[in-house]
This record gives C-alpha cells, sequence and structure tokens, in this order.
C-alpha cells in the first residue's frame, strides 16, 4: 500500500490535497499521513517511511520545509524518499540569486511544483511514481487520454 507524507502547516491545504487523492478511487489503497510543520514531517518520515513526501516550503515556523528537506536528506533510512516542493514560492533567478525552483532542488527536492497546482499534471506524476492506475471515471471526467 503506497503512503504519502502530506505535510503543510495550513489544514486548509492538507485537506485540498487529501481530497485530490480521492481521485484514484477508494480501492487505491493510498495510505496519507500528515504533518504540520517541519520537525513533525521529519519524524513522521522516519517513523512511517512514506513513499512520497508531498512538502510545502513555507511555514510559519522557522524550521520549515527547505530545512527538513535538508534532515531527511541526511538520515540514512529516509534519505532516498522522493520529496516534492508544493508552493506558492515561485520567484525567477535573477542577477545571480538563485530562484525558488533552484533551491527547492538544491536542497534535495526531486520535483517542484507551484500552487495552485495542475490537477491532471500532478495526478499523471503520483500515478507514474506510485504505479497506480488513474481510474476511467476520473480520466473522464479530468479529461486525462
Amino acid at each position: 500500500m503506497p503512503k504519502v507524507l502530506i505535510v503543510d502547516d495550513k489544514e486548509e491545504n492538507r485537506y485540498v490535497l487529501k481530497n485530490f487523492f480521492k481521485l484514484f478511487g477508494v480501492n487505491s489503497g493510498i495510505e496519507i499521513v500528515e504533518a504540520v510543520s517541519g520537525e513533525d514531517a521529519v519524524a513522521k518520515a522516519r517513523a512511517d517511511k512514506p513513499d512520497l513526501i508531498i512538502m510545502d516550503i513555507k511555514m510559519e515556523t522557522d524550521y520549515a520545509g527547505l530545512d527538513a528537506t535538508r534532515t531527511i536528506r541526511s538520515d540514512e533510512v529516509v534519505n532516498n524518499t522522493p520529496i516534492w516542493a508544493l508552493t506558492s514560492q515561485a520567484m525567477e533567478a535573477h542577477d545571480g540569486d538563485e530562484g525558488d525552483r533552484d533551491k527547492c532542488l538544491n536542497a534535495g527536492c526531486n520535483d517542484y511544483i507551484t500552487k495552485p497546482f495542475d490537477q491532471i499534471e500532478l495526478i499523471r506524476k503520483i500515478s507514474g511514481l506510485l504505479n497506480i492506475e488513474i481510474p476511467k471515471k476520473t480520466k473522464v471526467r479530468m479529461g486525462i487520454e
């Protein structure tokens, strides 16, 4: 059974993502674990060993998404877990400064997805990573071929 850790300090954002996973159907077997902070994310990554971590980058704590990502990457038990940054931080690089995408990838994120996210792109990525088929009903409703 695939396990996904959703990390976001805002309950409404975790709720949206939890409901998004329902598009895979009730029989998908996806288990959702939630974390509300960077520290919580590290602890739950270690305890639950998820197959995917969807990490909010900017949380209302000093120890946020990039810090948690770096800590997870340094932990030999969970350091290979895919981490996808899901963030509203979308500044482009300029004048030699790193853009937000580069900051996320350089901290150890495997992918960078901006909010609001493209539902079709995200469901395809999750389907591919977790090897879960997108139900026909969902494909028809979303116009996925």
